[in-house]
């Protein structure tokens, strides 16, 4: 009994606190009644509470979706090889076309680049084939000249004086047409345009023709001192005293060469052998030098007809 009532004295305030919600909530609460206004104002407060909660990092949800579905080209991605491959192909594909549509490019500039080259070249070779042509003639006055005074002097081998026109005929012998071509493209086509000629046919005939004239110049230069040792000879040959009251003449070179048929020209025979010799050597190598002039003719005509056809020119 002791006990019990010591645990009945017991002070009031050492007894366990309890809230006055829990007070109100362990309370019994008739039938119908509401419940108290401090749980419906608790209710309220958690339900405004929540959202603030879940608006406060609006972050937290996408950065954890994120974190579980990673998209392919995110950084801590990572590729698999076939995508690599698909990337390299790709890569190469682009630059693979690149490369193709500028050689397509160049490749065009060549061709345009190619038939301005034979444009020029036929216009050249035009050029020199009417050169060509409008030298034979002279050859032939040259060839014809010198057998005109071989014939005087087979019948006057002793002549001491010779007629004005076998005079005429022994200057005519002493000059002669000397060609020069035009070397406009073939000297662009020596420096590296050659190589644009894709035609084989065409870059052989273009070959062949300049060694022709190559040959031809070679030879060219000791045709003119040729012909300059036969100006020395007739200046040895004619008596220059016979032509005293024509060298006064203001037109020298008309005047000699305009001498009349009939007007007599003193000659030193010791030089005429010396002279007739030399004559006949040059009609040789007058007629040498028409043969290889007439083959590159025939050349730059073949040529003509060859470019027109394969580039199909007017």
């Amino acid at each position: 009994m002791t006990n019990l009532d010591e645990s009945q004295n017991t002070d009031p305030h050492q007894q366990e606190l309890i809230p006055l919600e829990a007070q109100e909530t362990s309370r019994p609460q008739p039938p119908g009644t509401a419940p108290p206004a401090s749980i419906e104002v608790k209710e309220r407060t958690a339900s405004h509470s929540q959202p603030e909660n879940q608006s406060s990092n609006p972050n937290s949800q996408l950065q954890t979706d994120m974190e579980v579905h990673k998209h392919p080209h995110h950084v801590t991605h990572k590729k698999k090889w076939n995508e690599y491959l698909l990337e390299f192909l790709m890569l190469f594909l682009a630059v693979f076309l690149g490369f193709l549509a500028e050689n397509f490019r160049e490749h065009e500039v060549e061709r345009e680049r190619e038939k301005q080259y034979m444009q020029s070249l036929v216009y050249d070779l035009q050029n020199d084939t009417a050169n060509l042509n409008n030298g034979f003639p002279l050859k032939d006055d040259r060839i014809k000249a010198i057998d005109s005074f071989f014939m005087f002097f087979a019948e006057n081998p002793d002549a001491p004086v010779i007629p004005g026109y076998v005079f005429r005929h022994i200057r005519r012998s002493l000059w002669d047409r000397h060609y020069r071509r035009n070397t406009t493209t073939m000297d662009q086509l020596n420096a590296g345009g050659l190589r644009l000629i894709r035609k084989q046919a065409v870059a052989d005939s273009i070959a062949a023709y300049d060694l022709l004239w190559q040959r031809a110049e070679f030879w060219r230069d000791g045709y003119v001192r040729l012909q300059d040792k036969g100006k020395s000879l007739v200046y040895k040959l004619v008596q220059a005293r016979t032509f005293l009251s024509t060298y006064k003449h203001p037109l020298i070179f008309s005047s000699i060469n305009g001498t009349e048929d009939s007007f007599p020209v003193k000659i030193n025979l010791d030089y005429l052998d010396e002279f007739l010799n030399f004559s006949d050597d040059q009609k040789i190598w007058t007629r040498q030098d028409k043969a290889a002039y007439e083959a590159i003719e025939k050349s730059a005509e073949r040529l003509i007809a060859l470019i027109r056809k394969e580039y199909r020119l007017d």
